[in-house]
């Protein structure tokens, strides 16, 4: 026969089955989110690494020396100096 403390034992071990099963869903459910999180992350990543190399491309193109002498010439009117000559 059964006894009082085996059956005691017995469901006992049921709960503590059915507490970690639970335990399983949540943790797979809260593993699947921060999955997707890092996704989600991998992406913005990614899309801010071009636009960065977008802006840095700009930033150069924007201040070259030969941008920046025709809008000297066009916009300021200045000229550049020729060098003078040494006769001797």
């Amino acid at each position: 026969m059964i006894t009082s403390k085996k059956m005691f034992f017995f469901i006992s071990l049921n709960f503590f089955v059915l507490f970690l099963c639970f335990e399983k869903i949540k943790l797979s459910w809260e593993i699947s989110i921060l999955h997707n999180n890092y996704e989600n992350l991998q992406i913005e990543f990614d899309n801010l690494k071009n636009q960065n190399l977008k802006l840095i491309t700009q930033f150069h193109i924007e201040n070259s020396p030969s941008k920046n002498e025709k809008k000297a010439k066009e916009e300021l009117g200045m000229i550049k100096k020729t060098p003078k000559k040494i006769i001797k």
